[in-house]
């Protein structure tokens, strides 16, 4: 029996799509779809039920993804044995989040780590909190996304936000820039913002990721809620009242469970833990933000 049969047959478990399962394992969908035939006819069964909604597992497909979980640990554990100590981890690590807190890792602490771990592969993918962990030794950072059952999950920190707008725009009559509020999934930061705006500020235009944000209120299209890790170094923006943040949102790491106990992983996992401050909070910050004022608090982690 090939590996990499198996190895497809694990992709469609967890993605639940032929499509998204190959583009996880770097290869072509007509490859994807040979390799889970090919092993469907190793067993002589059939393993998925394909729908137009997707791939659903029948019960010998869940006892034979049972058994190739255990063979994926076993691999791993293999690796991690043999692999002289000096050596590191090795293996490939996917890192899903929101594009601003992925594009703010790799600007600031990802070199370094790669440069200690060089048998590491990172890759990094910018989803929605919809897609969580996909399996295979996945990571993801989302906000106030709770965890499901099976995933393994802890709270990084939490990261501050203030309202900045424009060094050269005129304060007076300047309108807004939010979060664009269709993801239910986070309506905590989108309740801020209609929290903070008056209902004589016009809303000029709303984005789905802060980093977008950061540049509209850069060029003066309004102000906004900013993650003041991105907005406070910035020469071209002014922070529109001092004192506390006028919010902060809570940082999850998601693991899937399948691949978290694997070297490669706990070592991702703790240079997130140990880079969030750094990474994620202003660097005058001497004390942790408040929690979230005036706004539904997210609700706390198992």
């Amino acid at each position: 029996m090939d590996w990499d049969n198996l190895k497809v047959a694990l992709a469609v478990s967890r993605t639940g799509s032929l499509t998204q399962a190959a583009q996880m394992l770097g290869i072509d969908q007509s490859t994807a779809g040979r390799r889970l035939s090919a092993l469907e006819g190793d067993l002589g069964v059939i393993l998925f039920v394909r729908s137009k909604t997707g791939f659903a597992l029948t019960d010998a497909g869940e006892a034979a993804i049972t058994q190739a979980v255990e063979v994926e640990r076993r691999i791993d554990r293999l690796v991690d044995a043999v692999r002289p100590p000096e050596g590191g981890p090795v293996g490939i690590v996917r890192l899903l989040g929101n594009a601003w807190t992925l594009d703010r890792l790799a600007a600031t602490v990802m070199a370094p780590f790669l440069d200690a771990n060089p048998g590491l592969d990172l890759r990094i993918i910018t989803l929605t909190p919809r897609a969580r962990t996909r399996g295979e030794a996945s990571l993801s950072l989302w906000f106030e996304v709770e965890p499901r059952e099976s995933e393994f999950a802890i709270k990084l920190g939490q990261v501050p936000y203030a309202v900045y707008r424009s060094r050269e725009a005129a304060a007076e009559g300047l309108g807004w820039v939010a979060v664009h509020d269709e993801d239910a999934m986070r309506p905590s930061i989108a309740g801020a913002h209609k929290r903070l705006r008056s209902r004589e500020a016009p809303l000029r235009m709303t984005a789905t990721d802060a980093g977008i944000m950061l540049s509209a209120v850069r060029e003066g299209v309004g102000q906004a809620l900013l993650p003041m890790c991105l907005a406070e170094g910035d020469a071209r923006l002014v922070r529109v009242q001092e004192g506390a943040p006028e919010f902060a949102r809570t940082l999850h790491l998601h693991a899937h469970p399948d691949t978290v106990e694997a070297q490669r992983i706990q070592a991702t996992i703790r240079w997130l833990r140990e880079s969030f401050k750094t990474v994620f909070q202003p660097p005058e910050a001497a004390t942790p933000p408040p929690a979230q004022p005036r706004c539904a608090p997210a609700r706390p982690l198992a």
